[in-house]
């Protein structure tokens, strides 16, 4: 079966154009988007799993079978399966196996179909599920970490920090971007809309996206609250 399996891969994938590799990081991103969906799976664990791999060799996520096939200069092309169907198989760039933390931004937030639908609206931090979309929260402000610059699919530089809000019921991330930054302090009360809910390295955030609105309260901002770890 796996001799199988290895020359129908070899088969299925030889000979592919070598342009393609000019846009692979934009690919390999969205690949690892659509297949952690799929397989309601963590995308950032998903490129920790191939970073493991390919120190490993052979790395299982879930049910997922990840394993190094063949290491170039500058690519590692990897083999995901399931049980002994082929899942996925392309180069990846080793500049993202490197720079895992960094690159785990640049990963886009794909909706696939859900077995289940949220009610949408005005929620409650504890109320908070994974892949909720729509959804409206106030929350203020208890921590703001320093941003920090990283690299967007788009091959663009970004600067982000991921806040710490607070309401009566939890606590929860929120990813701010470049200027949005700037807008918010330790105490601030926010009132966010539309936003949607995912998990990122094991931990929910709310994600903005163009179509999130944000407002903020800075008449609480003398009263603000500091989390020490």
């Amino acid at each position: 079966m796996k001799e199988k399996l290895k020359n129908y891969v070899d088969k299925r994938y030889r000979g592919r154009p070598a342009g393609r590799k000019s846009k692979s990081n934009n690919d390999v991103l969205k690949s690892i988007a659509h297949i952690a969906a799929k397989y309601e799976l963590d995308s950032g664990s998903l490129l920790d799993a191939f970073n493991r791999a390919w120190i490993n060799e052979e790395f299982q996520y879930g049910a997922l079978n990840i394993k190094r096939r063949k290491v170039d200069q500058n690519t590692v092309t990897f083999l995901v399966t399931l049980k002994d169907e082929v899942v996925w198989q392309f180069p990846i760039d080793t500049n993202i196996l490197k720079k895992c933390e960094l690159f785990k931004h640049s990963i886009p937030i794909i909706s696939e179909p859900l077995h289940r639908k949220y009610e949408s609206g005005e929620k409650n931090i504890e109320e908070l599920l994974d892949k909720m979309r729509g959804i409206s929260v106030n929350a203020r402000v208890i921590e703001v970490p320093p941003k920090g610059l990283i690299h967007t699919r788009y091959g663009e530089e970004s600067y982000v920090s991921n806040i710490l809000l607070t309401d009566e019921t939890g606590t929860i991330r929120l990813s701010l971007w470049n200027n949005r930054i700037g807008d918010v302090a330790v105490g601030d009360t926010l009132k966010i809309e539309n936003a949607k809910v995912a998990v990122f390295q094991g931990e929910l955030q709310r994600r903005i996206s163009r179509k999130v609105t944000m407002s903020v309260d800075t008449s609480t901002r003398d009263e603000s609250i500091l989390i020490k770890h």
